[in-house]
């Protein structure tokens, strides 16, 4: 074979290189690496996918493997479904942004029957909710800024978990945050604020962690900033929770709350309310400033409030200490 059909030769071997697309990065052999996948919206990067779920959709193709991951640029303008899908990683690119195409009909980012889904870095626009987990999922969510959903700006459903670290949730008109149905979540450095509804529900025998900073929701529209219903259970350590339109938090229906280093100020209608069997312990915090007449209030029907009395950096209560 001569020279000159030999260069000929490589030249055209390192074109076809060039033009497997860089969307599809092969999986990492010996390390257990997964596949990585690039998306841009903008459709001005070239080899890139132009959705996120033709990235899914060519993932879910492949053989299944741990650790997938998908990079994503630019705006994206579409509702994202992660089915089935373990150890997944959703990455925004700086700038990158998911909007609602339904006009609040479906949910941004729906994740189902997923265990340890991470999505990272995105600002989500609108839709149903912003992001759901659900079906048994583990969702690890981090600084995104998450706002103006129709319900809730995350919900967390069916015995479902939810890490939720850092970014924003505000403009979502039912709750920044709703978990329920058996649920849990941690809510490491968020502030949930200007959301017409409440900050944080907790519902059907669920639990929330949190030291968020839950401030302004529901002014207006009489919103509360936590509210825990039917064995809804919270951990509030050195959460804040401030200038909320009605109550600062309410305990109902068998609820639980245990208070740490806190601070609940400045709400509308009152700063701690628990009526129908609900149940709280306040550790040294402030519960003082709040409107309606009482900072700490227990309801008649079998409440108590350990705490209440001694640990609220002088606010005012009806609530009796119970004994020891």
């Amino acid at each position: 074979m001569n020279l000159r059909l030999v260069s000929i030769i490589a030249v055209m071997a390192l074109a076809c290189y060039a033009a497997v697309p860089i969307a599809v990065q092969a999986k990492g052999k010996g390390g257990g690496g997964g596949n990585t996948m690039n998306v841009d919206c903008s459709q001005t990067t070239r080899g890139a996918l132009p959705t996120i779920g033709a990235a899914i959709t060519a993932l879910q193709k492949l053989a299944p493997s741990p650790e997938d991951t998908i990079n994503v640029s630019g705006a994206c303008h579409e509702n994202v479904v992660i089915q089935s899908m373990d150890r997944f990683t959703l990455n925004a690119n700086p700038g990158a942004s998911i909007t609602d195409p339904s006009g609040g009909n479906l949910d941004v980012i729906a994740v189902h029957d997923s265990r340890d889904v991470s999505i990272n870095n995105f600002t989500i626009n609108g839709g149903n909710n912003g992001i759901t987990c659900s079906d048994g999922s583990l969702c690890r969510l981090t600084g995104n800024t998450i706002q103006n959903a129709v319900n809730a700006g995350i919900e967390v459903f069916v015995m479902s978990q939810a890490v939720v670290s850092g970014g924003t949730i505000q403009g979502c008109s039912f709750a920044g945050i709703d978990v329920r149905e058996g649920s849990g979540a941690q809510v490491n450095g968020v502030t949930i604020a200007n959301n017409p509804g409440n900050g944080i529900q907790v519902r059907g025998q669920s639990f929330v962690k949190t030291n968020a900073t839950i401030s302004n929701n529901g002014v207006g529209e009489g919103g509360v900033g936590i509210i825990l219903l039917e064995n809804g259970h919270l951990l509030c350590g050195g959460c804040r929770i401030t200038g909320n339109g009605d109550l600062g938090v309410v305990l109902r229906r068998n609820s639980s709350a245990r208070f740490a280093s806190y601070v609940v100020t400045g709400n509308s209608s009152g700063g701690i309310v628990l009526t129908e069997s609900s149940s709280a312990f306040l550790d040294v915090g402030t519960v003082t400033g709040n409107g309606g007449g009482m900072d700490v209030f227990c309801d008649a029907s079998f409440t108590t409030a350990k705490g209440a009395t001694f640990n609220i950096g002088g606010g005012t209560t009806n609530c009796v200490e119970p004994s020891e």
